[in-house]
């Protein structure tokens, strides 16, 4: 069984569709990764510390994404 037939069935009796499903739990998933990519920054110095920061620039763009997608979808 595949993750998206496992996740069908996981999801067959939700009141949202499939892609707002999906959408939800993708900004989620970039959300607490920008919340620990804050947290690994701190730690950080140099080029590991300019690595979280591109990490969290990137991320916080396809955040916008997902959230501007996911409005959409509502709509």
């Amino acid at each position: 069984m595949t993750y998206a037939q496992t996740m069908d069935r996981t999801v067959a009796h939700s009141p949202v569709n499939d892609v707002t499903y999906d959408l939800m739990q993708a900004l989620t998933s970039k959300l607490e990764a920008i919340e620990a990519y804050e947290f690994y920054r701190e730690d950080a110095n140099g080029e590991v510390r300019q690595l979280f920061d591109d990490l969290l620039v990137e991320d916080r763009r396809q955040a916008e994404r997902l959230l501007e997608a996911l409005r959409t979808e509502l709509r």
